[in-house]
């Protein structure tokens, strides 16, 4: 698969906000949720945390794929 720069740009901030989630929202997880709730990711975010952090590299683009936003 060939990511295009949007794409690209698409998935980082899909794992800014899984980052932010687990490393600033840390016992504080629905004001993370309140504050993303609207954002075009969220529902991509949110099934990415049934993932590892080893393997969320991989399912991340898969995710994105499936919610057709790739």
């Amino acid at each position: 698969m060939v990511l295009l720069n949007t794409d690209t740009q698409l998935l980082k901030t899909a794992y800014k906000l899984r980052f932010e989630y687990y490393n600033f929202y840390e016992n504080k997880e629905s004001q993370w949720h309140d504050k993303y709730k609207n954002h075009n990711l969220y529902e991509i975010v949110v099934e990415s945390f049934d993932y590892k952090y080893s393997e969320i590299g991989v399912v991340m683009p898969k995710l994105l794929e499936k919610f057709c936003v790739l």
